[in-house]
């Protein structure tokens, strides 16, 4: 059970990190950035999507599997 809690937290980090990537790509989000005249912050994009990924592989590693 404690394993599915920590995966489903994972998982939740993950769409954190998503709609973070939406915000950097579509210029919405403007935070810790070198150029704020820039309109799309691709790398800052590019990052929280590596960062979703990585937490959804881990969530697939926290998660309690099924013994046969």
């Amino acid at each position: 059970m404690r394993g599915n809690t920590l995966a489903a937290g994972l998982v939740g980090l993950a769409v954190v990190f998503l709609i973070g990537a939406v915000l950097y790509a579509f210029g919405v989000l403007q935070i810790m950035v070198s150029d704020p005249s820039s309109h799309h912050h691709y790398t800052h994009a590019v990052l929280f999507a590596g960062l979703a990924v990585a937490s959804l592989v881990a969530a697939n590693f926290a998660r309690q599997k099924k013994t046969t």
